[in-house]
């Protein structure tokens, strides 16, 4: 299946999930062993037994007329907007709502399918008894009804099938049916752009939003299109869509992407906060707990990721500590797939000393906390970032020998575990539905981080802490030679929210070429390192900076007044901000 954009690859990540619609832990836990490790599990909880959910308003437009009583077609529509916003728990809500209301309703089953699997993993036992129930129903549906109905009941045996390209065809072939039949179904055109290329999926997204500018659903989906290809195309999207759906935390977090990749880290900030609140409030009035509300987590994440950039790093530590109630017990709010967020598991506070290279702090973070037990995936990557953060403290202060040692040690681990790694299940593809196990479906607690993305991660640590130790023996060219593969490792790890490396290789060999005045190659690496994070005030005074050692007094003027604009809101005690200061007061003389 073609990609879509940042949107399919949240679809992807399904195949990584467990379902998650858990209130409270359920009375019934298990113990299964994984990679001959005892994994806790508990029980899933039923959709039938969820609470009743309120009704809800600020939470988007969607709308799709379907055959049901009046009072299921407005819990139907309050499900579908929730689908829209990716509220996977309150949509189950919703959808089953629809369902105890007016149980004969095949559409309402469809809805409640959809919130099931949505970012569940690929045991999808209620979701698939959702599915048989909106089949079994559907003749008590319209054409136009059915067409969804049988797509999806396509998609689900495509996802059993070791051949699931004819399958495939037939979904994509019957959403596109839809769409030229029923060419006034909005409906029709947003879920088929998930299902097609990134040229076809905006060409629909663009096509909605001309008939229905204020459409929630588009706009959230066309911002996901573009965010890693074409930002500035999705402005007017990410300027709106807040004011859609207020309500709905991922909703209102979503503009931040689009403000992050432009260097708009005021605007993205707004954006962050503003989620924050709404997701507290949410769980705080619904007495909801972290697990049935990833987005809180994922947004504390990316607001201290932007933070960073803007230089305030006393509010990014603060809003760090967060990170300990945000998340939950289960792998929707533990992200097991990204590297940002297993650091981030062994110390909340760690993403802000890697991107400021502060190594003395990674390794006095790193002593002052443990894994979690059983869990030898996230014990690796704590000792690999020891090993790298002492690497690289003792190769800049040209502690040459310790930092081999450092190198050596942490390649030979690394070099073990990614054996192991060439065994785990690959990322991506299609996910594989299974026969669902007798009795509920299990859900996994505490589960360890996935290996190949920490894998990949250590990888370009490991090329930068040999290009750092080769800049401490003076061999620059084969220095430059593991950068520029460090480079091309990082790009390989595809497009991350918030990135998934935390500081620029570009930035780290900036940092380098300037510790030994190769101001020329330390601007080049600065001027790449800005394409990934456009307008850092990070980036921008080392630009300053370097302007000032080589000479360039004009220049050094030009570029410590960018950094202090981009930096105006910054912690003023900093020293980046105190040396800007300074120097342009003693330029003026």
């Amino acid at each position: 299946m073609a990609a879509t954009g940042a949107l399919n690859r949240k679809f992807a990540i399904s195949a990584l999930w467990a379902a998650a619609l858990c209130l409270q832990p359920w009375p019934g836990v298990a113990q299964t062993n994984m990679a001959g490790h005892v994994m806790e599990t508990r029980d899933e909880i039923p959709p039938d037994q969820l609470p009743p959910p309120r009704r809800m308003t600020g939470i988007g437009n969607g709308h799709m007329r379907i055959s049901a009583t009046p009072e299921a077609q407005v819990w139907f529509d309050q499900g579908l907007s929730l689908l829209h916003d990716f509220w996977d728990y309150e949509s189950a809500r919703a959808f089953e709502q629809a369902v105890r209301v007016d149980p004969q309703c095949a559409m309402c089953y469809w809805g409640l399918y959809k919130a099931e699997s949505f970012y569940h993993g690929t045991e999808q036992g209620y979701a698939g008894q959702a599915l048989a129930k909106a089949v079994g129903l559907k003749d008590r549906a319209s054409a136009r009804e059915q067409l969804y109905i049988e797509a999806d009941a396509a998609r689900q045996e495509a996802m059993k099938s070791p051949n699931p390209g004819p399958k495939l065809t037939e979904e994509r072939d019957l959403r596109h049916k839809l769409v030229r039949e029923y060419p006034e179904d909005t409906q029709a055109q947003i879920f088929l752009s998930q299902d097609v290329d990134q040229k076809e999926a905006l060409e629909l997204l663009e096509s909605v939003l001309r008939d229905r500018p204020d459409d929630s659903a588009a706009n959230h989906y066309y911002i996901h299109a573009l965010e890693a290809t074409d930002p500035e195309r999705a402005l007017h999207s990410a300027e709106i869509l807040g004011s859609l759906a207020p309500a709905s935390g991922h909703i209102v977090h979503m503009p931040g992407h689009i403000f992050f990749r432009l260097g708009d880290y005021a605007r993205a900030e707004q954006a962050f906060a503003a989620s924050m609140r709404a997701d507290e409030r949410y769980m705080k009035e619904q007495h909801v707990p972290p697990d049935d509300d990833w987005n809180y987590v994922h947004n504390i994440m990316y607001a201290v990721a932007n933070l960073m950039e803007e230089g305030k790093l006393k509010e990014a530590t603060e809003v760090s500590a967060k990170l300990t109630v945000a998340r939950g017990e289960l792998e929707p709010t533990l992200y097991i797939y990204s590297a940002r967020d297993s650091i981030s598991r062994l110390n909340p506070r760690l993403p802000v000393a890697l991107r400021m290279a502060d190594w003395a702090g990674v390794i006095e973070l790193l002593k002052a906390t443990a894994p979690p037990a059983g869990a030898p995936n996230l014990d690796f990557l704590a000792r690999e970032l020891v090993e790298f953060a002492t690497g690289m403290r003792a190769a800049e202060s040209h502690n040459v020998g310790r930092a081999e040692d450092s190198s050596a040690r942490f390649d030979a681990e690394l070099w073990r575990m990614s054996q192991q790694a060439k065994d785990a299940q690959p990322m991506g593809g299609m996910p594989r539905v299974t026969e669902p196990a007798k009795g509920p479906p299990k859900l996994r607690v505490n589960p360890d981080a996935l290996l190949q993305p920490i894998v990949s991660t250590l990888s370009i640590m490991s090329l930068e802490l040999r290009a750092s130790l080769l800049i401490a023996r003076n061999q620059v060219a084969e220095a430059k030679a593991l950068f520029a593969r460090a480079e091309e490792e990082e790009k390989e790890l595809g497009y991350h929210e918030p990135p998934n490396y935390i500081r620029p290789v570009a930035e780290t060999e900036a940092a380098e070429m300037m510790a030994i005045g190769d101001w020329s190659d330390a601007m080049d690496a600065c001027k790449r390192a800005l394409k990934e994070r456009p307008k850092s005030g990070l980036v921008l005074y080392k630009m300053a900076w370097i302007s000032e050692k080589s000479g360039d007094s004009a220049a050094a003027a030009k570029d410590y007044k960018d950094f202090l604009a981009a930096w105006k809101d910054a912690d003023p005690s900093l020293a980046q901000v105190k040396h800007a200061r300074a120097w342009l007061e003693h330029l003026r003389g």
